[in-house]
């Protein structure tokens, strides 16, 4: 067999009695082309354990530094493996046999030169068994993703034949019951698609006839055409797909028109990016340096560094608008800054002063620190500034500055973040696996936890209520509340897991690189939704302290999301409906099995299926132009019953997080409900006013934020963009002067 990857650097971890052993594995290994090291980073390390070794302070101390690493663990003699370290046991030994030792020296070749990512998926997916476990091995925490428990299976199945690794028990459980319930979900959508793929023929044959006439029309989008009915565009891109194919609604042929409606009836519903500020255009050398979000979700604060010179400067920008109306020097040297809650003060910490940023009158005012480290600063509701350095924490006043220490030395800052209560809490590290909650005004420890050293450090604190989330040595998230023991959520974490932020009501978000960022509900696990889709190698999470805004920072830009909502209780206001018959007027619909069957005075009748399986609830919305619809397994469909072009046509397509029945569901307003067993309401996402072009037009108008680059408006012409209000991104603001 021919191994095609780098040869690693191995250590090997040995007592003085196993020195026999020990030279005759280096010579071993020497001669098949590894190279052994002694001292510094190794990529292997080759454990000989023994009676004498189990015993030995020394060598129990080097074994405890090599966690991090592959581990090769040999049996010298009978030691029981109960003797040996924790984190050896998992992991099969290759137990020695002094009449044939080099099958065992053969057998640590090939685990040496087995494949690190492997190992990594292998640590990935024991995690998420021991967060299945904990949750009574509910369906909802299996695999969701048939490709990926796919590959799951194939691993197991690889590690299986290298016969190094034990694969049985729980793990092997869970990746086998992840793809067998994978694959028939995965069999239901392929029915379903049958279905889609009639009507994808006859929309081909449709536009095959059509084409040539639609190609003809001055000024047609070509892209915006190609792209119609692409889901992985859709996913992508969904704001820049409705914006080109609204041109076409708006100047379009009847054909061109017809096909814009079907494009932004699905698209108008799903989640979209605010999108962010444009940095660097016109060949301006320019980086964020920090984010702020003010009261009211619609500005933010922006330290914009000019690279040429390193002046950071301070500016606000509008998220819908996506303008930048100034900026205000603060001079080099500043790291970070935070939003007072009046919406007119910012401050930004330096290595010498704090500057206090009054963006009404743009007037700054420096407050004197002592000179020190990299902080992280923070201003509560009440005024108070926190200076959250790598090892203290420091608190002063907006108003005369006074930086004073408070509580003691921590070894690592992961978190700190003002309280709706007007204080601020701290999480911090004591040590590897030993985490504390800060009262960030005090430095008072309000809990700790001590759960071994974690492959990953990461947390953070909630806004509304005294509590942390950590990342557990078993690969899950821990709570941490004060007066109860650290708890375990069940909630399996990525090892590319890098940031963590915590939203009211029991909302996680977590995110990293190269994965999509999730918004989890922390009582139960369900997801809640992805964001920061626009920004795949995620570095920070920017949080706000007044509302679900969220920052997502990356190594090339910054973008802003709106995290999805949890539920809430039922309302006298909410009007919701058991039934499976509803009539507004002249509009009479029905559900039978899986479809609704609709009467429209004037628009004659229709039915439409809309599940594979039976409708347990509808109500149609106050107007009665649109029906919501849900199933005992809780997928929701929203129809607009007739639209310009005489179809009706679902604009939302959604499923209650968690997997919980649908048992009623209605509307607040033109936003339609769904209620769950538990006497939970969600809302559903919807597309209020989407019956004719008019209202189409209008919701994308809501929709829309930010500025456009050129390119992006290539092909959308002056027209489009003054009904959308759509604007092409300029350069930023020179600096006023001081």
């Amino acid at each position: 067999m021919v191994v095609n990857r780098l040869v690693p650097d191995v250590a090997l971890v040995a007592v003085t009695e196993d020195a026999g052993t020990d030279r005759s594995l280096r010579d071993f290994l020497k001669n098949a082309g590894l190279r052994l090291v002694d001292e510094g980073p190794a990529d292997v390390v080759v454990v000989l354990i023994s009676v004498a070794a189990v015993d030995d302070p020394e060598w129990r101390e080097q074994v405890e530094q090599h966690q991090d690493v592959r581990l090769v663990p040999v049996r010298i003699d009978g030691v029981r493996s109960s003797r040996a370290p924790e984190h050896l046991r998992p992991i099969n030994w290759v137990t020695l046999d002094p009449a044939s030792p080099v099958t065992a020296f053969g057998t640590v070749l090939v685990a040496a030169l087995s494949d690190p990512e492997q190992m990594r998926e292998l640590r990935d997916l024991r995690g998420q068994t021991e967060a299945w476990i904990r949750a009574s091995r509910g369906p909802e925490h299996l695999i969701a993703d048939h490709r990926q428990a796919a590959e799951a299976h194939g691993l197991m199945a690889v590690l299986r034949e290298d016969g190094y690794i034990d694969t049985s028990g729980p793990v092997g459980e869970f990746v086998e019951t992840s793809y067998r319930h994978t694959a028939q979900k995965r069999t239901k959508k392929r029915r379903r698609r049958i279905v889609g793929t009639v009507l994808a023929v006859a929309m081909l044959l449709f536009a095959a006839a059509v084409l040539p006439r639609i190609l003809k029309t001055k000024g047609t989008d070509f892209n915006a055409l190609v792209s119609f009915g692409d889901p992985a565009s859709a996913r992508v891109m969904p704001e820049w797909m409705s914006l080109q194919s609204a041109s076409l609604l708006l100047r379009g042929n009847a054909q061109q028109k017809v096909l814009a409606r079907q494009t932004l009836a699905s698209l108008l519903s799903v989640p979209w990016s605010l999108r962010g500020p444009a940095i660097g255009i016109e060949g301006r050398r320019e980086a964020v340096d920090g984010v702020a979000s003010l009261p009211g979700g619609r500005r933010v604060a922006l330290m914009v560094r000019d690279v040429s010179t390193n002046v950071e400067n301070l500016a606000l920008y509008d998220v819908h608008e996506g303008t930048v109306p100034w900026q205000l020097p603060l001079g080099p040297g500043y790291m970070t800054i935070d939003a007072g809650p009046d919406g007119r003060t910012v401050v930004a910490v330096g290595k010498r002063d704090v500057a206090v940023v009054d963006t009404w009158s743009r007037k700054v005012r420096r407050l004197a620190r002592t000179e020190g480290a990299n902080a992280t600063v923070r201003m509560t509701r009440r005024g108070d500034v926190i200076l959250a350095e790598a090892h203290r924490l420091l608190v002063g006043s907006s108003t005369h500055g006074r930086f004073h220490t408070v509580g003691g030395r921590y070894d690592s800052l992961l978190s700190v973040e003002p309280t709706t209560d007007g204080g601020a809490r701290a999480l911090v590290t004591a040590g590897p696996g030993r985490y504390q909650l800060l009262n960030a005004l005090t430095g008072a420890v309000l809990a700790s936890a001590d759960t071994g050293k974690p492959i990953l450090t990461a947390g953070a604190v909630a806004p509304d209520e005294a509590y942390a989330v950590f990342m557990g040595a078993d690969r899950q998230m821990w709570t941490m509340r004060p007066g109860r023991s650290p708890a375990p959520t069940g909630i399996a974490v990525p090892e590319r897991t890098t940031t963590v932020g915590l939203l009211a009501k029991d909302r996680v978000v977590v995110g990293g690189q190269d994965q999509p960022t999730h918004v989890i509900r922390l009582t139960d696990g369900s997801d809640l939704g992805v964001v920061c889709r626009d920004m795949p190698q995620l570095d920070i999470l920017v949080m706000s302290s007044y509302g679900d805004l969220l920052g997502c920072r990356g190594p090339y830009g910054l973008t802003f999301w709106q995290a999805p909502a949890g539920p809430r209780h039922a309302l006298a206001g909410d009007r919701l409906h058991t039934g499976i018959r509803a009539a507004h007027g002249s509009v009479v619909v029905q559900s039978s099995g899986d479809s609704v069957h609709m009467e429209l005075t004037g628009h004659g009748e229709a039915t439409m299926k809309l599940f594979t399986t039976d409708v347990e609830a509808l109500a149609l919305s106050p107007d009665g132009s649109q029906v919501v619809a849900a199933t005992a397994r809780g997928d929701v469909a929203v129809v607009s019953l007739w639209t310009s072009d005489g179809y009706a046509r679902e604009v939302a397509r959604w499923h209650v997080p968690g997997g919980r029945s649908a048992v009623a569901v209605g509307w607040s307003g033109s936003a339609p409900l769904v209620r769950t067993a538990g006497n939970e309401v969600w809302q559903v996402p919807g597309c209020p006013g989407c019956t004719t072009d008019q209202g189409i037009v209008a919701r994308l108008k809501e929709r829309l934020s930010g500025c456009w680059t050129t390119r992006q408006l290539n092909n959308v012409d002056d027209d489009t963009r003054r009904a959308l209000g759509v604007t092409q991104c300029r350069p930023l603001p020179e600096p006023e002067e001081d």
